[in-house]
């Protein structure tokens, strides 16, 4: 399948370090088996589909793909920023560098979306979410899925007024704010998507302080008009 793309990044995978762990794969998997699993997802999930990973940084959800015979496109707007980095070397696989509020795809190019921590769960505005969903869903295929999580949306782009009364401010447990931020970014959400839900992360070794994932599912266009 084509599709459009900045030009490649010149050294985007250094040469192997001898000095790499021997049980490097084994981690690297095992991390990007979590980050699906944070999602809602797993590997037979993506099989035979096509997959965009939004925020991708290092590339270790397509670096196991590829060697499961799973096609997923790697998209991160500094990928460069992770290749300088100290032991951080970018995988041989697909990688695009682009902003995921305008991404350089074609409409309906894909089945999934995914985007573990990445610009859904930071950006810190509600334009900005607004944006990089509207793009991400214009990509999906009729039929097709946005996974993005894991946790809450970023509590920033709620004043303090829309989350807490004044009582609640000083009387709120952590556990209590954080449902309520859950609370208000699904609504916040909805009033986006309708279809979006919240989902739970299902048997995670991670402690995030909200075990929760957010799923869009495209409608078809022809059932949207009747």
């Amino acid at each position: 399948m084509s599709f459009e793309k900045s030009p490649p990044i010149e050294n985007m995978v250094p040469a192997e370090s001898p000095s790499a762990p021997e049980n490097r794969e084994a981690e690297i998997e095992k991390e990007a088996t979590d980050d699906l699993n944070d999602l809602g997802l797993n590997w037979d999930s993506l099989r035979e589909k096509m997959t965009l990973d939004i925020g991708a940084g290092p590339a270790i959800i397509a670096e196991v793909a590829k060697k499961k015979g799973v096609e997923v496109i790697s998209l991160d707007k500094s990928p460069e920023m992770w290749a300088e980095q100290e032991g951080i070397k970018l995988p041989n696989v697909p990688y695009v560098k682009a902003d995921a509020e305008k991404l350089p795809f074609h409409d309906g190019t894909f089945d999934f979306v995914i985007s573990h921590a990445g610009p859904l769960s930071n950006v810190s505005t509600k334009e900005d979410v607004i944006q990089v969903l509207k793009e991400a869903e214009r990509v999906l295929k009729n039929g097709g899925e946005i996974h993005f999580g894991p946790g809450n949306l970023n509590a920033n782009i709620f004043g303090s007024e829309e989350l807490f009364t004044p009582e609640e401010e000083e009387s709120f447990t952590t556990e209590e704010r954080i449902e309520r931020i859950g609370e208000k970014a699904l609504d916040f959400l909805k009033s986006i998507n309708p279809n979006i839900t919240r989902d739970s992360i299902e048997n995670s070794s991670r402690d995030y302080p909200s075990k929760t994932f957010y799923v869009l599912r495209k409608v078809f266009e022809k059932a949207k008009k009747k």
